[in-house]
């Protein structure tokens, strides 16, 4: 296999990139400049050396001095009584830059396939958080309006129910401003402050 071949294989486990794509990322690269290639690389290394995974709400994120937790975590103006879940990452830079939010975050990992297909949640780490954190007043679900979020949202509602760390706490779903089929990480602010207004 030549180097070519490798890093197209590389470029191949990104999410969403196929052959063709991944060989026009080997080949844009080839045609850059030293000073651009050196960059990249000091990027990533950069990347992997100061960004962690938060020990609370699961996000990859620069920690805290002392702790570590990410700043939104640390930040004691956030309502510590008010969660919300979500499937990714990218969901909450999406809901941070609505400024319509200011509670706690849980980032679930992705969601659980209707279809029968090998589906991913952190739904033990999820209700070990629930133990470790003061009692929620409100838990929002906020995953996408795909048939596998809404499923993932029925089946950790009924969870909820007979879990005794949260039974008591008022769970609600973003309201329908998000149109069906949508995905938080694409939704735009205007969108995301409506959902939540109108959360239930």
């Amino acid at each position: 296999m030549s180097d070519i071949d490798t890093l197209t294989e590389l470029f191949m486990r990104f999410p969403g990139i196929g052959p063709r794509q991944a060989k026009r990322f080997v080949f844009f690269l080839l045609r850059q400049d030293a000073g651009y290639r050196n960059a990249l690389t000091r990027a990533i290394t950069d990347v992997v050396s100061n960004i962690k995974r938060c020990e609370q709400c699961l996000r990859f994120a620069p920690l805290h001095a002392q702790k570590p937790i990410c700043n939104l975590c640390a930040d004691s103006s956030r309502e510590k009584n008010l969660l919300m879940v979500v499937e990714k990452d990218t969901d909450i830079d999406q809901i941070e830059k609505s400024d319509s939010y200011n509670g706690q975050y849980f980032v679930l990992g992705g969601t659980l396939s209707l279809t029968g297909k090998k589906g991913f949640i952190r739904e033990k780490e999820l209700f070990s958080h629930f133990k470790k954190q003061d009692s929620f007043a409100e838990i929002i679900l906020a995953l996408s309006a795909t048939p596998d979020g809404e499923y993932t949202t029925d089946y950790l509602q009924t969870k909820f129910k007979e879990d005794e760390h949260v039974k008591e706490a008022s769970v609600t779903i973003l309201g329908r401003g998000l149109s069906t089929g949508s995905e938080l990480e694409y939704a735009d602010a205007d969108t995301l402050t409506q959902a939540l207004k109108n959360r239930a």
